[in-house]
């Protein structure tokens, strides 16, 4: 049975588009690949086409959207990004790599309109590691 087939079967006519564009992907591909590409376990994305997923679908609709119908979010940070890479920097840990990592973990973290993370204090202070004191010792 196809993935298609599938997705059919267990949503019938109320299969949103998204569910047909990530059944027709995995058709075309396979559904390890097409898991990989939205950040999602291959177990979840079977889940989903059947309709059997236990957890909200939000955060995988989101990520196929972007992924896979080039939907995009206008990031506080960065601009416009794919809605899949913002979905994959909310769930980064902190690092002090770079300025922009700082910058979009507290975005975030931060009241985000995008972010699918409770709003927290993003202060400097709540970085894990940071050490607030001023001039040391």
């Amino acid at each position: 049975m196809s993935a298609l087939q599938k997705a059919m079967a267990a949503w019938g006519t109320d299969m949103p588009d998204w569910i047909h564009i990530l059944a027709e992907a995995c058709d075309g591909s396979s559904q390890k690949k097409v898991s990989m590409q939205i950040g999602f376990s291959a177990g979840a994305v079977n889940q989903v086409l059947s309709q059997s997923y236990n957890a909200g679908l939000g955060a995988i609709k989101q990520a196929v959207e972007g992924a896979l119908m080039n939907a995009t979010v206008d990031c506080p940070v960065m601009g416009e990004m794919p809605a899949n890479v913002c979905l994959e920097n909310q769930k980064r840990e902190f690092a002090a790599t770079n300025s922009t990592r700082v910058r979009l973990y507290k975005a975030c973290r931060g009241g985000c309109p995008h972010s699918r993370l409770a709003p927290s204090s993003a202060s400097i202070q709540s970085i894990p590691g940071h050490n607030s004191r001023i001039g040391g010792r």
